[in-house]
């Protein structure tokens, strides 16, 4: 049954001039008035919902300066629709692609007739505006295969075409409605072969890059994840180091425990990078970072089919990957208990099997695994298995907080204003020692990821070439718990230790605008009677 046309026309002075008899009826005419008043204003295509039908509206403007609408109903789960409410350009993309003058456009019916050819090709072959279309495609076209796509419903990509002694690469595809072929589009790729060459040519030339760039890019990982990006001269850290020169060599999976934030994944570079298998990259795995039902296909790989929108290739999973490399499964108390089975078995003899397949591949490499969980405590609440945890203990070693190692702040943060500045171009060149004293009073809950980001944070916001106490006033808003000081000082609670952080903030306000209040609550955001209470505190203190 034929879907009614619906037609409304519009006067200039925004009232209804006519409407076809179904778009009345349905009441669709005073819906597309409103539509156009409101959101549909100024639109060439836009999408309207009217009692839970949605409609596909083109406007035009006619001779007698009318707005004439066209009313064509769509599925809700249209991709036009769901196209035309996301991109307010819609409509001057689909003109570009009828009227691209680097790209022609054929459209043909069921029967093969032609019912739309773009200005390009009508001005190819020799055609005014509109004169080709109604006859049929063979008639217009040289070598046209258009009405072959028609018949078969087959699309035909990349194909080799003769016009006018010309040769064009073209596809042609057909067109479906409820899975019947309802037409075919033509259109013209490229104008010679000599150009798909040509792009051929550019592709394998981007592909040798690329892979000088990987090449680049395991020196780089060589050079960057050594010894000395594990920052500090501490106890525990000079232990640490030593740990990890005696053990790299040795080929024993090694776990690595500590808080988040710690460091554990410049231990494991580091384990890799003085390991005999340095030569080929490390693999990284983020446990706690797959999906529950990614995890076996990322780790084990799969085979074509294997599940609804696998590539019809397959893929290598991270096991494969690894082949004589280390792999590092950072976060691995997040890993599924069912996962942890199939990972003792790959760990005991290098066997596994791609998902969705019976074939048995082997794989050799060194595993070194990381988590900031309690494993001992998840094996008595059989979280984890106690056969896996023997088989990834084989060597533990521990990455000291940041607050038992506050001795290596200083040289942390120096490292930080040397590799920041570079990165985002800062003038920051040293941080005040009252500055440097305040950051290593905190308990870092985060430890060096969260000493990276504030002093990152604090040499964007800074305009000189020195952090200051007033660049870290972020670490007012830390919760409590990181603020609790452990320094030698006279501050004995949280709330003291702020009210310190407060006062030198102001004095050194005080000293850098030669006492002026109204410029030193302003610098430090706060409200002058906030001021004015802090200096009295000072003044009952001194």
């Amino acid at each position: 049954m034929a879907v009614p046309l619906n037609i409304v026309l519009i006067d200039d002075a925004g009232n209804l001039a006519f409407a076809s008899r179904s778009a009345r009826a349905s009441g669709l005419a005073d819906a597309v008035l409103n539509h156009m008043k409101g959101s549909g204003r100024g639109k060439r295509i836009s999408a309207l919902e009217l009692g839970g039908v949605h409609y596909v509206v083109v406007t035009g403007t006619t001779t007698d300066k009318m707005t004439a609408a066209i009313v064509h109903h769509e599925d809700k789960s249209s991709t036009l629709v769901d196209f035309i409410v996301s991109v307010d350009i819609a409509f001057d993309i689909l003109n570009h692609f009828l009227t691209n003058p680097h790209e022609g456009i054929t459209v043909v019916d069921r029967n093969s007739i032609l019912r739309y050819l773009s200005p390009i090709h009508e001005r190819f072959f020799g055609y005014a505006g509109g004169d080709a279309i109604g006859r049929p495609v063979q008639e217009v076209i040289e070598n046209t295969r258009l009405h072959v796509v028609v018949k078969t419903g087959n699309a035909e990509i990349g194909q080799v075409q003769e016009m006018r002694d010309v040769t064009r690469v073209v596809n042609r595809v057909p067109i479906l409605r409820d899975g019947e072929v309802v037409g075919a589009i033509g259109r013209v790729m490229f104008k010679t072969p000599e150009e798909v060459h040509e792009l051929s040519r550019q592709i394998s030339s981007l592909r040798a890059e690329v892979d000088y760039y990987k090449k680049e890019l395991v020196g780089l990982r060589h050079r960057t994840y050594g010894l000395d990006e594990i920052v500090g001269e501490s106890d525990a850290i000079r232990r640490l180091k030593e740990e990890i020169r005696k053990v790299a060599p040795l080929d024993v999976p090694v776990f690595i425990s500590g808080e988040s934030g710690s460091g554990k994944e410049l231990v494991a570079h580091a384990l890799h990078n003085l390991s005999r298998r340095h030569e080929r990259p490390m693999v990284v795995v983020n446990c706690g970072a797959l999906p529950a039902t990614l995890v076996e296909s990322e780790l084990f790989g799969y085979e074509s089919g294997a599940f609804t929108g696998a590539r019809k290739e397959g893929r290598s999973g991270k096991f494969e990957m690894a082949d004589r490399s280390s792999m590092f499964l950072d976060e691995i108390g997040d890993m599924p208990m069912e996962t942890q089975v199939k990972l003792l078995r790959v760990i005991e003899n290098g066997v596994f099997e791609r998902v969705g397949s019976n074939r048995t591949r082997t794989t050799n490499f060194r595993l070194i695994s990381a988590t900031n969980r309690d494993l001992r405590r998840m094996i008595a609440e059989e979280a984890f298995r106690v056969d896996l945890y023997f088989r990834i203990n084989g060597v533990t070693l521990h990455v000291p907080a940041l607050r038992e190692r506050a001795s290596d702040i200083p040289l942390l943060v120096r490292h930080f204003l040397q590799r920041v500045g570079q990165r985002i171009g800062s003038n920051v060149r040293r941080i005040h020692p009252k500055a440097l004293e305040m950051l290593q009073s905190l308990s870092w809950p985060g430890n060096v990821r969260q000493l990276h980001h504030e002093v990152q944070r604090a040499m964007i916001f800074t305009d000189g070439t020195e952090l200051t106490l007033a660049s870290f006033r972020s670490l007012e808003e830390m919760p409590d718990h990181a603020l609790a000081s452990r320094a030698a000082s006279t501050a004995t609670t949280i709330r003291e230790t702020v009210g310190n952080v407060e006062h030198a903030l102001i004095r050194e306000a005080l000293e850098r605008h030669k006492g002026n209040k109204k410029r030193v609550a302003e610098e430090l955001g706060i409200s002058r009677s906030y001021l004015y209470k802090k200096l009295a505190e000072l003044s009952s203190r001194s």
